[in-house]
This record gives C-alpha cells, sequence and structure tokens, in this order.
C-alpha cells in the first residue's frame, strides 16, 4: 500500500511538474514576439507576413522555432562578440528555448485572458507621428525590361526656415525593385534644371546625380535598414527652400513595377540638435591591394583604409557590398598601436543592411587609420552568385555588379566625447510614447526578473506589487522618473507562491500587470 501511495505522489508530482513547465503562447512567448519580432511583422512594413495575435504566429509556428535557432531571426548581422552596437536585435538562449518549448509541446495558446496586449505600434513608420512627409510627386514606372534603373527625383521640401532633424525614415513604396537609394539635398537648383530636360518624371543618372549638390550623401536606404534616427545632440540639418534629391537604384524586373516612395521627417522638438553628423567613406579609391576586380572561379579579399586627417568622434557605420559579398571587418587604429573593434559581419546577407551606431562616441585621433576588409566570392558554389557560369565581376552600380564601400558618421571631437554614451531610448524625443507598464517576462517567474514601463513626460511614479486583496506587498519604486524607458530589477523569490498584480502608478495614471509567482 505504502508503495503504491508513493507511486501515485510520484506521478502525481510528475504531472504537475508538466503542467508548471508547459509553455504558452499567452503566458511567456507573445510578449517575446511583440517585442522582437512583430515590429517588422505587421502590415506595412517589411516582413512577408504578420505576426500580431496568436492565430498569425501559431501559422508559423516552426518556421519561427527553425529560424531563432539558426540566429537567421530577429535580423542582426554584425558579430555582438566583436563590437557591441546599438539596437542589438539578439535573443537571449533562454527566449530562444522558451520559443522552442512552445513548438515541440504543440504551439498550445493558453488562457486568451492572460495574453499581454498587441503594442500599439505607429502606422506606416517605425518612430512614430513624423513632422513632415516628402513624398514623390507622381509614380514612376519602372519598365520589365530585366534591366537596371538608376533615376534621380527632385522632391520640394518648400521650407521657410532651416530645420533641425532628428530622425529620417526612407520608406519604399515597391519593395520588390527598390534595391537603395541615396538623398543629397540640393540649393543649386541644377536638379529642377536636370529634371526639366529628361522626358518623364525625374531624370536618369547613373553614378551620383551628375553634379555636385550642397549636400551628397545626407542619407542612405538598403534593405532592411531601419529608420536612422541621430542620439544625444547631433543631427541633421535640412536648409530652407533645399530640395531633397533621390537617387533611386530600381532592380531588375521582369514585369513592369510602379514605385512611389516617401521620405519621413523627423524635426528637433525639443532644441537638442547643436552638432550636425558628417558623412565620409572608404572606397577602392582607398584599396591597398587594388584594383577591384573579382575574377570567375575566385574568393578574393579586398582592404583598403583610411587615415583621418583631424580629431574626430565616431558615431556610426554603414558598410555595403553587393550580392557576392561574404563578409566584412571594419577596425581603427589609433596612434599609438591602439587597436579598436569597430563591426564584424561574418556572413554578409544584402538584404540586411544599415547604419549602425556605437554605443558611445568613438574618439579618433588625427592619424589614426581605419581599416575595412571584405571578402567576395565569385564561384559557382556561391549560391548568391548571379552570373551562371561565374563572370569576372567590377566595380558598378548594376545589381549584378559588386561595390566595396564603408560610410562613417562623425562629428569633430570635443573634449569629453568619449564619455557621452549613446542611448536608443534617445528615440523618447521622436517617439509620442504613451505612458504603460510592459507585459512581464519570464511569468510565471520565480526569481530575478526585469519589470519594464516607459513614461511619456517626467512624473512622480510608484512601482508595486500587490496581492490580489489589494493590498500592498513589495515596494519597487517611488519618486520622480524622466520620460522614456526604464528597467526595474525585482526578486519574486521574496513572495510566496500565488497571483499578484504589478502596478505602476504615474501621476495618478494607475497601470497593471498580472504576475503569476512559482
Amino acid at each position: 500500500m505504502k508503495k503504491l501511495l508513493l507511486c501515485g505522489a510520484l506521478l502525481f508530482s510528475g504531472l504537475f511538474t508538466q503542467i508548471q513547465a508547459q509553455v504558452t503562447w499567452a503566458g511567456q512567448v507573445a510578449s517575446i514576439v511583440y517585442q522582437h519580432c512583430t515590429p517588422c511583422h505587421r502590415p506595412g512594413e517589411i516582413g512577408p507576413m504578420p505576426f500580431t495575435n496568436y492565430q498569425e504566429a501559431s501559422a508559423y509556428a516552426s518556421m519561427i522555432s527553425f529560424t531563432v535557432q539558426t540566429r537567421y531571426m530577429p535580423p542582426w548581422q554584425p558579430d555582438p562578440n566583436y563590437s557591441h552596437l546599438l539596437g542589438e536585435r539578439v535573443l537571449s538562449q533562454q527566449e530562444v528555448q522558451t520559443i522552442v518549448d512552445w513548438v515541440q509541446q504543440g504551439a498550445q495558446r493558453g488562457n486568451p485572458a492572460a495574453e499581454p496586449p498587441l503594442p500599439n505600434y505607429p502606422s506606416g513608420s517605425q518612430l512614430g507621428q513624423p513632422d513632415t512627409v516628402i513624398s514623390m510627386a507622381q509614380s514612376y514606372l519602372h519598365q520589365g525590361n530585366n534591366t537596371d534603373m538608376y533615376r534621380v527625383f527632385v522632391l520640394p521640401t518648400n521650407l521657410n526656415e532651416t530645420k533641425k532633424i532628428k530622425a529620417i525614415e526612407f520608406r519604399a513604396g515597391n519593395k520588390k525593385v527598390v534595391h537603395h537609394a541615396i538623398l543629397g539635398i540640393d540649393l543649386t537648383g541644377q536638379g529642377r534644371q536636370r529634371d526639366s530636360l529628361d522626358p518623364g518624371y525625374g531624370y536618369t543618372q547613373f553614378f551620383g546625380f551628375g553634379f555636385t549638390p550642397t549636400e551628397d550623401n545626407w542619407y542612405g536606404w538598403a534593405p532592411g535598414a531601419a529608420a536612422k534616427y541621430f542620439p544625444s545632440n547631433i543631427g541633421k540639418q535640412l536648409p530652407a527652400g533645399a530640395d531633397v534629391l533621390v537617387q533611386m537604384h530600381y532592380a531588375p524586373s521582369s514585369l513592369p513595377e510602379l514605385d512611389s516612395s516617401s521620405i519621413n521627417i523627423f524635426y528637433d522638438r525639443n532644441n537638442q540638435v547643436t552638432r550636425l553628423e558628417q558623412i565620409t567613406e572608404i572606397s577602392p579609391l582607398n584599396l591597398m591591394n587594388g584594383p577591384f576586380v573579382i575574377p570567375a572561379n575566385q574568393v578574393r579579399t579586398f582592404r583598403g583604409r583610411f587615415r583621418v586627417p583631424s580629431e574626430v568622434s565616431l558615431l556610426s557605420i554603414f558598410p555595403h557590398s553587393h550580392l557576392i559579398g561574404t563578409d566584412w571587418k571594419v577596425y581603427a587604429v589609433r596612434p599609438g598601436n591602439d587597436t579598436v573593434n569597430l563591426i564584424n559581419i561574418p556572413q554578409w546577407d544584402f538584404n540586411w543592411q544599415g547604419f549602425y551606431y556605437f554605443p558611445r562616441l568613438i574618439r579618433l585621433p588625427a592619424n589614426t587609420w581605419i581599416y575595412a576588409e571584405a571578402t567576395y566570392d565569385n564561384r559557382a558554389s556561391n549560391p548568391n552568385n548571379p552570373n551562371n557560369p561565374p563572370q569576372q565581376i567590377t566595380w558598378g552600380e548594376g545589381t549584378t555588379d559588386e561595390m566595396y564601400l564603408c560610410y562613417f558618421g562623425y562629428v569633430p571631437y570635443q573634449a569629453g566625447d568619449e564619455n557621452i554614451a549613446l542611448s536608443t531610448e534617445d528615440r523618447t524625443g521622436i517617439l509620442k510614447l504613451q505612458t504603460k507598464l510592459y507585459p512581464i517576462y519570464p511569468n510565471p517567474a520565480r526569481g530575478e526578473l526585469n519589470i519594464g514601463f516607459q513614461l511619456n513626460q517626467t512624473a512622480d511614479i510608484r512601482l508595486s506589487v500587490v496581492d490580489l486583496r489589494g493590498r500592498e506587498v513589495a515596494e519597487l519604486r517611488a519618486g520622480k522618473f524622466e520620460p522614456g524607458q526604464h528597467l526595474v530589477p525585482f526578486n519574486s523569490s521574496q513572495l510566496a507562491s500565488g497571483t499578484y498584480l504589478v502596478q505602476l502608478n504615474a501621476g495618478g495614471k494607475v497601470e497593471t500587470q498580472k504576475l503569476v509567482v512559482e
């Protein structure tokens, strides 16, 4: 009888453990997906399918599990072990395992009432409501003749006064054919003149804008690039009366395709911008082992370098190549042989590019050398090779040509720059944030966790844990907090097992999230 009771107890214990270990969409997975996947996987954004609810995500559960295990998703090309960059889209191993367990257990929904609400994502933008939208005046028809087209469009701003800019967001109208875009600023009127001489909307121009505009590399966009926001007191300038020049590269298409792209502009609403970002580049002119030619059936690594002429503070980096590029590594060597790792992309993917910002300003004294190494695989075994059999490839603006470019954003050095930490939270000057308490993860919890919330303005807050009768059992924070995003560590082990409510009282507005302590 004792053995029977013991076996029964062990069986019950095993079943209880399985129940406790059940991973569900409502309990654990939704908060991960909403934070890391849904910003791109929602209507109007770059993700090919939406993940805005259980039904949508569960339909692709196996694919989600595979892509997070292989680290193909979320898309983040730089190696975080080489250098850290702002906004790293990297899942923790625990988050990956949670998704894997969910799928292996049948991708169950759990209790719908416990699902965290879908965040209030802005529509038509990654950053919120822009101050102005500069759009193409009409659609452009890209011919379906399987050839590349470089077309420059002149977009008037109609500004009566110069504006400081805190963020720029290019919105490709037709992602099937918009290969990349380079934006310039023109006060000379030459862009309008060239447009008037070319039949149709815009004018055809390979290699730049056909003349030297007021600023010839104001902004750039390539597939996968996120909106460009400027951290700290740094930004861009949009002069009164300026035209924005958009050199659009349309990729070859077998069918005619219409495009009408636009640019979201976010002004410096809080008068923060006192320094203007400048751009420089490493190109084939800087190669140490040129010329830039990749023979058929060969793998070539090109090494270039650029000497910094005067002391600067480095902000951002943007490597760029086309289809047969396989990797990038960029680093700086200061006088005295002090090496600074900048970026390493061990598996280049043309579909995911962008300006990457450093966590803090990087001081580079005069006579610092910046080195950029990029490898290209022109063999038949490279599945991205556009030619079969392989052909010799050289520099060019066509999709099947190649490029070796690495752009750098910088400002002239000022004393103390190296102590300035940059932050993704600087976007709070752009985003029209809502005060809210984030969904709690992990939940159920036992041990350490972070409780997150955001404020739309400075407020006196009280963050606490209460039981279901409304009695406070733990005070987490109280006092004045600045606008933006905040994380508060909390050890749930101090609470008895059960269900609680986490409450955020911010200026009289109360937000609540359920917390289950195991």
